[in-house]
């Protein structure tokens, strides 16, 4: 046990743990009644079965016995999410509404987060900001399942369920004991007025008693009247007023997003970047600095031996078959020699320093300009050789296998904002990029140290993101 990290759940407290040296979360029951025990029970299965990166991934649970005392402790285990929640994170910030762009992220994060819940026929019944976490990469995780319930016939049919609700939060229905899936739709829309406007849904500020009304527009001023709009449609009093499904409302945001924005292109992430497979999701996290200089080094190995490879093998055969000669291009040197001077002027070519050479040669050129002798040519030829080797290297590799072989061997990929293989162009644009981002001092790519994404410059320009698959 390390340290308690909320008390605010209505039936556990949650703790950060260290089992076998790896941070958890332990969940704690500290309610004993029967039906709270079932729903504790329930949570632990619910996590096991739920497979998002939006979701704390469950790691069992067990009873503990205390020596001096006759009721059992009940424990769940999950995986321990970084960050903090949404109602801190606006008390944070001082209770200053998010932005519309914010807003429409978030929507579509908790969205789609939400289809993976709907998909398994469960539903959450307790979305409100405390509830949901936001990671310093910037993605939300919804939390605490201790609500959930499975949809039966007989929820479908209007029967009724346990009374579990946050006042301000939840539906009307819910509140009555007959919650079904588009009471997690009335809560979303409920959390979204407190973070476009900083009060709470039961504010006196903003929601009218005596006609229950909730009038929070004029606190989110700069909310688009199409976005409030459709935050009310979610929140709409009756359930055939709400959007039916979360593929309703995913199609609805992606038309939103288009008429507010129509010559901007936001960068939407719903989920982390995953791969799906046949068996499971595994989820990836972002690759920071270090990570990426040693796939780097790596990668600069590699590229010396194969430019050293092709420009030794292209030196010599150019020699012995008399190319040089009939160009009229004399090195005054033998075959084997000028193999060995290709090779290593090819390989330096591959290199940043090789770039920096090719420039400074060229600028020499240009700045007095004279006749090339037969060195010159040659040592443009073979560090314009070692160029283009490496541009094919990163370029080709990126989008075939989504990373070099540096990459690949540090468990690195290069994606897009949807954890996707990139374009031939992205990878061009990247590579491009990198070169004037290093050029610097290596500054534009030192920005993976400390960017909330780990984006180097260039990551931003092409609008790729260097991921790592977890273990």
């Amino acid at each position: 046990m390390i340290r308690l990290l909320s008390d605010k759940g209505g039936f556990g407290n949650t703790y950060e743990v260290l089992d076998q040296s790896t941070p958890k979360v332990l969940k704690v029951l500290t309610n004993d009644q029967p039906h709270a025990v079932l729903l504790f029970q329930q949570e632990a299965k619910v996590l096991q079965k739920l497979n998002h990166p939006g979701i704390p991934k469950g790691d069992g649970s067990f009873i503990y016995h205390p020596r001096d005392s006759q009721t059992p402790v009940y424990c769940l285990v999950m995986e321990k999410i970084e960050g903090q929640d949404l109602e801190e994170y606006l008390k944070a910030q001082k209770l200053k509404p998010i932005t519309q762009e914010l807003a429409l992220d978030w929507l579509l994060q908790l969205t789609k987060i939400l289809q993976e819940v709907h998909r398994q026929k469960f539903f959450h019944r307790d979305i409100k900001p405390s509830n949901i976490i936001l990671k310093p990469n910037g993605y939300l995780t919804l939390i605490d399942f201790g609500a959930v319930r499975q949809v039966t016939g007989t929820i479908l049919a209007g029967g009724k369920n346990t009374g579990i609700f946050t006042i301000g939060y939840a539906s009307p229905e819910q509140s009555r004991g007959y919650a079904v899936q588009q009471s997690d739709f009335y809560s979303l829309g409920r959390t979204f007025v407190f973070l476009l406007t900083g009060k709470e849904p039961n504010d006196s500020s903003i929601y009218d008693y005596q006609n229950n009304q909730l009038k929070w527009r004029k606190y989110a001023p700069k909310i688009s009247d199409e976005l409030a709009d459709y935050v009310d449609q979610l929140m709409a009093e009756t359930i055939k007023e709400r959007p039916p499904d979360t593929t309703a409302i995913l199609k609805q945001l992606s038309l939103l997003q288009q008429d507010l924005y129509p010559t901007k292109t936001i960068v939407v992430a719903p989920t982390e970047p995953s791969i799906n497979t046949s068996n499971s999701e595994i989820s990836f996290e972002y690759a920071g600095f270090w990570i990426r200089c040693k796939a780097a080094l790596f990668d600069s190995l590699i590229l010396g031996l194969i430019g050293a490879a092709i420009g030794g093998y292209l030196g010599y055969n150019f020699e012995k078959i008399k190319i040089l000669k009939n160009l009229n291009l004399d090195f005054g040197l033998a075959p084997h020699i000028l193999s060995y001077w290709s090779s290593g002027i090819t390989a330096l070519g591959t290199n940043f320093i090789g770039l920096v050479c090719l420039i400074y040669k060229l600028y020499l050129y240009f700045a007095n300009p004279q006749p090339f002798s037969s060195q010159d040519i040659g040592l443009i030829a073979a560090l314009g050789l070692g160029i283009l080797i490496k541009w094919l290297y990163f370029t080709l590799s990126e989008v075939a296998f989504k990373g070099t072989l540096g990459k690949l061997f540090c468990g690195l990929r290069v994606t897009n904002s949807e954890g996707k293989r990139i374009s031939l162009g992205q990878a061009n644009r990247r590579y491009l990029a990198k070169i004037i981002s290093t050029l610097p001092a290596y500054i534009g790519f030192m920005f993976a140290g400390w960017t909330k994404r780990k984006r180097a410059i260039h990551d931003m320009i092409a609008g790729t993101f260097i991921i790592k698959k977890k273990k």
